[in-house]
Formats: C-alpha cells, sequence, structure tokens
C-alpha cells in the first residue's frame, strides 16, 4: 500500500474508535493524577494541626498552601514549554519524580520555613504533570469522545483529593499529621510502569520529524484497535516537520489572543474558588462547631462529587458542545457555593458540597479539555501549561483571600457569598469564547482559531 492510498495519520487516530490502547493512556495518565491529587490536596488536611503545633495565624497557614501553589504555577509553565520541545513522556516522568521526592521530604521539615520550601519544590512537579497529561490524553483521544476521555482521566486528580480526606481520616488520628507527608514517596514506585507501558504523544514526533518514531507508535494503537497494521510513510502525516517550539508569544498571535485571555481568566478565577474552598473547608467546619473528623468528610463528599461532576460534565460538553455545557455550569456553581453557606443541617451540607464539587470543581477539569484543544500541536503543551500557571495565580489568592477574610471577621455564610462571586464571573467570560467545539479533530479546531487550512483538518465528526 503506498502514501497516495494511506489514510491521514491524524485523521485516522481521531475516527477511531475506543479500544484498549485509548483505556491504556487513560489509565495511567489518571493514576498520574491521582498521586498528584493527593499530594495537592493533603495539605488542607494538615493545617488544623500545623497552625497549632508552630502557632500560627491563619493567613500564615494560608500562605503554606499558597508556596505550593506558586510551585504549581511555575511548574505548569516550565514544563509545558519543556514538553514541547523534549517530548511528553519524559518530561512527565520527571515531573512525577520531582512532586513525590518533595512532597516525601516534608515529612522531616523542622520548622515552618522548610516546610514551605519543600512545598514549592513539590508544587514544580505538581504543576508539570496536569498539563502533560491534559495534553496526551487530548492528542490521542478519539475526536468525539475527547471531551468525556479528558475528564475521566483528570477525575483521577480529584479522586487523588478523596483519597488524600481518607488517609488523613484514619491515620492523622492515630499517628499525627507527618505520617500522611511520608506517603508523598509512593508514587516513585510508578516511574518504571510510565517508563514501560506511556506512548509518547504521536502529533508531537511527527511535528518533530521523527516519523520512524511516530509509526512505532501507530503499531501500539492499531495493536489496541486490533486493525490490520497499515503501510504508514512519511507523507501520511498531517503535520510538518521541524515545527518550532512552543513560546507564550506564539499563544498571543491575532488569531489566539482573544482566546487564550479568557480562557487564562476563567482558570484564574474558577481555581480562586476551588482552593478558597479547598483549602479552607476543613479548618472553616471545625470553627464552626464539627470535629475535625467529621470536617474531613465533608472534603470527601466535595472531591467525590468532583469526579462525578467531571465526567458528567464531559458528556454533556461532548453532547451539546464546550460553551453551552460550560455556562450552565458555572450559573449552578454559584447557585451551590452560596447555598453551601446557609444550609444548617448535615443532610443538606452534604448535598451542598457534593453540588460545589460537581459543578465548581467539576467545570475546572471540564475546562482542561477547552485548553487542550484551541492549540495548534507545536504550543499545545505550553498553551495548556500557561493556562495553569495563570489559574495557579487564582489559587494563590484563594487561600490568601480565605485567610483575610476570617481575620476579618466573615462569618461562615458571608464566606461563602464572597466566593460565590467568581462563579458568575467565569460564566460570563465563557460566553465569550470564539468556538464552541463539539466533535471536531484538533486540527480543525486549530484552522477555526488560526485560519488556513492544514493538512489532515477533517470535517465535524457528528
Amino acid at each position: 500500500m503506498n502514501g497516495a492510498t494511506t489514510p491521514n495519520v491524524t485523521k485516522w487516530c481521531d475516527e477511531l474508535k475506543f479500544n484498549r490502547f485509548h483505556g491504556l493512556v487513560l489509565t495511567l495518565a489518571g493514576l498520574t493524577l491521582i498521586f498528584d491529587g493527593y499530594d495537592s490536596q493533603i495539605i488542607a488536611y494538615i493545617m488544623p494541626q500545623i497552625l497549632k503545633e508552630w502557632h500560627l495565624s491563619p493567613l500564615k497557614v494560608g500562605s503554606i498552601a499558597s508556596y505550593g501553589f506558586v510551585g504549581l504555577m511555575i511548574g505548569a509553565a516550565g514544563f509545558g514549554m519543556i514538553a514541547d520541545r523534549i517530548g511528553r513522556k519524559t518530561t512527565l516522568m520527571l515531573a512525577l519524580l520531582i512532586f513525590s521526592l518533595f512532597s516525601g521530604l516534608a515529612y522531616f521539615a523542622p520548622n515552618f520555613t522548610i516546610f514551605c520550601l519543600f512545598r514549592f519544590l513539590a508544587g514544580l512537579g505538581m504543576g508539570g504533570a496536569m498539563p502533560l497529561t491534559i495534553t496526551l490524553v487530548s492528542e490521542f483521544a478519539p475526536a468525539r469522545i475527547r471531551g468525556k476521555a479528558v475528564t475521566a482521566m483528570f477525575g483521577g486528580f480529584t479522586f487523588g483529593w478523596a483519597v488524600a480526606a481518607l488517609v488523613a481520616m484514619i491515620f492523622i488520628p492515630l499517628f499525627g499529621w507527618r505520617i500522611v507527608l511520608l506517603m508523598g514517596f509512593l508514587p516513585i514506585l510508578f516511574l518504571p510502569v510510565l517508563k514501560w507501558l506511556l506512548p509518547e504523544s504521536i502529533r508531537f514526533l511527527a511535528g518533530k520529524g521523527r516519523y520512524d518514531e511516530a509509526i512505532s507508535e501507530l503499531r501500539k494503537v492499531e495493536k489496541g484497535a486490533r486493525v490490520t497494521p497499515i503501510e504508514w510513510m512519511k507523507e501520511n502525516f498531517a503535520l510538518p516537520s521541524a515545527q518550532p517550539s512552543g513560546s507564550i508569544g506564539q499563544l498571543f498571535t491575532s488569531k489566539l489572543a482573544v482566546m487564550t485571555i479568557l480562557v487564562w481568566l476563567t482558570y484564574f478565577f474558577n481555581l480562586l474558588i476551588v482552593y478558597g474552598l479547598a483549602t479552607w473547608l476543613p479548618s472553616l467546619l471545625v470553627k464552626a462547631g464539627f470535629s475535625i473528623v467529621r470536617s474531613y468528610s465533608y472534603g470527601l463528599i466535595q472531591a467525590m462529587g468532583a469526579s462525578v461532576g467531571g465526567l458528567f460534565l464531559g458528556l454533556l460538553m461532548d453532547r451539546f458542545g464546550r460553551k453551552s455545557a460550560l455556562v450552565m455550569t458555572y450559573l449552578l456553581g454559584g447557585i451551590s457555593v452560596w447555598l453551601f453557606g446557609v444550609v444548617s443541617n448535615n443532610v443538606a451540607l452534604y448535598i451542598a458540597g457534593a453540588a460545589t464539587g460537581i459543578f465548581i470543581i467539576g467545570a475546572q477539569i471540564a475546562q482542561h479539555v477547552v485548553a487542550g484543544e484551541i492549540y495548534p500541536t507545536h504550543v499545545r503543551s505550553t498553551g495548556v501549561g500557561w493556562a495553569l500557571t495563570v489559574g495557579r495565580f487564582g489559587s494563590i489568592v484563594g487561600p490568601l483571600l480565605g485567610g483575610f477574610l476570617q481575620m476579618a471577621g466573615f462569618s461562615f455564610s458571608q464566606y461563602f457569598i464572597v466566593f460565590a462571586i467568581p462563579c458568575f464571573i467565569c460564566m460570563v467570560l465563557v460566553m465569550f469564547y470564539r468556538v464552541n467545539v463539539k466533535g471536531e479533530a484538533l486540527e480543525t479546531v486549530a484552522v477555526k482559531l488560526t485560519g488556513g487550512s492544514p493538512a489532515g483538518a477533517s470535517a465535524k465528526l457528528i
């Protein structure tokens, strides 16, 4: 079979049915994010003990979380740009090594300063892992189900939050707060699995002119799909060789600038809400009279709601488009945050907590679908990384704002009213998105946003 009769690679990949290969990629990326989510959220469950042991003010304890988020911010942008140069797989393994090593070392921190340093360094790796998993799954998932695939995979991150809550509930009362940090070393054991099983992005390899390696990865896809192998040739790849490496300037070309700014602002306000609530929720509930174990249970319900919500929103986005689903989600999210602050009985609190997980954290998961598909391949990891980086400003501001509100004497209900406002801001921002992607190839989305007609841009898949 020659190049004239062999299908275009990216179109062939986008039109595949979901198969064992896709399941492997989603599983490996999801497991990586479970570790990432655990290390990211465990800080919320040790903050009440740290506050007492080191005699810190709420504002200073909030800064512990913010140091980690500064690391996440830098790591998301830095690792994203590195991945557009050396590849998604190697960079992801490096990110996992860094966050595992320094999360575990925080167990040995003798004081507040050293603890914050280790959290910052761990944050570099945690921030790096997120854009890389989003990019990998976006580039491998069939176009029809890309929304579901990305949100299902990223549900691993919020499942990691649930694991953190369970571990905290079981181990902190028995062994103290440091033991849950020692568990941060465990993901290092996962590195050989990633080395052995995780594929490199075919689009990335083709964009760098590494066609032999791209064809080798295609063989794995064919095996997983149980289809007859095709005689792939250089001419069958949609992407030209030697594409430029990603840079922040390429996110602000005349065609991409508006979407970049809108997505960045949405990330900022969404993560401000997520971490303003998640970081302080256990402490706020303890202050309101709940036991520490009961306060952890609300965090668990919220995390489980987020995992379910992300997948549910992925289904909605693939059915109705990204904009339509997200606008409704942010509206319901703002209402659910407000309700959490005004309801009083336990059942209502659990329902409101689950709703905030579904519509606030779930919306953040769904937002990753948008970031993973609006940029061309050669700048995709950079684009996702910078979106997460700007969002991390929100995750830094959120805990600090939460600490300030408490020191200023805001009541429990007033706290949640303040954090409901950014939900409605996100809703308005999404209304101005330039595209409402639904079942389209990544190359087709690039055509809509940047113009031109790159080879391999397929028609809309419905």
